[in-house]
């Protein structure tokens, strides 16, 4: 995950704009520009499954096509003082219970950029990954893995850039680049996204959906510098929410930290990353998941190997057993050849290693294969 620099817009700031803009206009507005990513993926699994699991080998495909499909909508103008407005709306090409899920207005100058609408808290848009070859396969967080964790435990694979709230409505702002150095906050009053006026019941939202994460605030901040050929990204971020809704257990408020780092130089990128997660659930489960991994390029190829390692607490699998505490590994050896701009060839071979700390958890591991590819347009 890249980091991006975009801005946002609320709407007390955006009154603010307005009074600065008065008078200016673009010669022809806003024009929508379309764009998106196709990737696609086959793979197969080699497993082995625990008696506690309660799954046999012959319960699950051995492989499996995935795809995941977007269409990018995006479009901006710069007005005569300067002010650049834009808009951005992600639409899923499959069929989704969240078909839109990413849907935002923005403002920015030389101050930054504000955004208000349907967005990746600050927290998860400005994290960085464990490094991988591929941009769709590896060790944290991959678009697509081949891994059966999730049914027989926690989670089929480990992740460093989750927030609280996914693309719930929110006010974000994003700082100007200072020296290699940028920060960012945002803040969604409510865990909910596609957000409209109603006619009937509660014209501010109800505050009593069990146990969701609401009043959430994210902060993150990056620093990025060349040293004469050697560039050096740190950063880091922290979420909270500070209120959890019909909560009969006292469970503590969600909150979650991470930090990463990677250093470049000549063809190769190392880097590090960590995350640690509290009371994201109702009944107060924790996780820390921390990895490292290194990539090689050379000419339109690149090679990486990745690790990662995940503690979850008090986890009821998908099977229902629990609560046990578990700890999972990942190694991914990951490699992909650029057939051309915005396209890629990807392959991944997997190992993953699932264990409970307890007699009553399911074990899991498995060696997967993959074969992928990314095109962007």
């Amino acid at each position: 995950m890249t980091s991006k620099r975009y801005l946002l817009l609320g709407s007390t700031a955006l009154l603010a704009f307005d009074v600065g803009a008065a008078g200016a206009a673009a010669a022809d507005g806003v024009k929508l520009m379309l764009g998106g990513h196709y990737k696609g993926t086959g793979g197969a699994a080699i497993e082995d499954y625990s008696a506690s699991a309660g799954i046999s080998g012959s319960d699950v495909r051995n492989n499996v096509f995935k795809q995941d499909v977007e269409v990018y909508f995006t479009g901006e103008t710069k007005l005569d003082n300067g002010l650049t407005v834009g808009v951005r709306i992600e639409l899923e090409a499959q069929t989704s219970d969240d078909q839109i899920d990413t849907v935002y207005g923005y403002f920015s100058s030389a101050f930054g950029e504000i955004r208000f609408g349907d967005d990746t808290e600050v927290y998860a848009e400005l994290c960085n990954l464990v490094p991988s070859a591929s941009e769709i396969f590896g060790a944290d967080s991959p678009d697509f893995n081949f891994s059966n964790a999730g049914i027989a435990g926690y989670a089929a694979t480990n992740g460093t850039c989750y927030g609280v709230d996914d693309n719930s409505t929110k006010v974000v702002y994003y700082s100007p680049t200072f020296d290699g150095f940028s920060f960012a906050a945002s803040f969604a009053p409510d865990n909910t996204e596609d957000t409209r006026n109603t006619l009937s019941g509660a014209g501010t939202r109800f505050n009593n959906n069990p146990g969701e994460n609401s009043e959430n605030f994210s902060l993150a901040a990056t620093f990025d510098h060349d040293f004469n050929g050697l560039e050096l990204l740190l950063g880091g971020g922290a979420t909270f929410s500070f209120d959890k809704e019909v909560n009969p257990n006292g469970t503590g408020d969600a909150r979650g930290y991470n930090a990463y780092a990677r250093v470049s130089f000549s063809d190769f990128t190392i880097g590090a990353a960590s995350e640690l997660r509290q009371n994201f659930t109702a009944d107060g489960s924790d996780q820390w998941v921390f990895g490292a991994g290194v990539t090689y390029n050379i000419d339109a190829w690149t090679v990486g190997l990745g690790w990662t390692h995940g503690d979850y607490e008090k986890a009821v699998g998908a099977n229902g057993v629990g609560p046990f505490n578990a700890k999972h590994d990942m190694i991914d050896l990951t490699a992909a050849y650029d057939l051309g701009p915005g396209i890629s060839v990807d392959g991944v071979v997997e190992f993953s290693d699932y264990r409970a700390n307890n007699a009553a958890g399911p074990d899991y591991s498995a060696i997967a294969f993959g074969l992928g590819t990314m095109i962007t347009f």
